[in-house]
């Protein structure tokens, strides 16, 4: 079985992405393979934002990749250097989320069978 790495880029309230990441993650573990992180880069660090707030008939990217996180372990990491442009610290950010750098993500790279992109 394949071990996967992801990658996303969109934000937690208006991108489609981060629910299908997340429904990528879930099948690929019912089929026996391994998601062991999914890294979140660009716009996607906002959805570790730890006051994010978003109405309960809109689309809430957090709150999908905190249940996988919860169900199945998975790391949730983001880039230091996107969360840095958009105002995010360890202050703000939500405890089950790392703050990590794209090395860290190129050591990642070399243990999975596969890194797939969601934008």
């Amino acid at each position: 079985m394949a071990n996967y790495l992801l990658m996303l880029h969109g934000t937690p309230w208006s991108n489609q992405s981060v629910l299908s990441a997340c429904q990528f993650a879930r099948a690929a573990i019912k089929s026996g393979n391994t998601v062991s992180t999914i890294f979140l880069y660009q716009d996607a660090v906002l959805n570790a934002i730890n006051t994010l707030d978003i109405p309960s008939d809109e689309l809430n990217g957090q709150s999908h990749l905190l249940q996988l996180k919860n169900e199945h372990d998975i790391k949730l990491m983001l880039c230091v250097t996107a969360a840095e442009k958009r105002g995010l610290t360890e202050a703000n950010i939500h405890s089950n989320f790392t703050i990590s750098g794209l090395a860290e993500f190129a050591e990642l790279t070399t243990q999975a069978d596969k890194v797939i992109q969601f934008k």
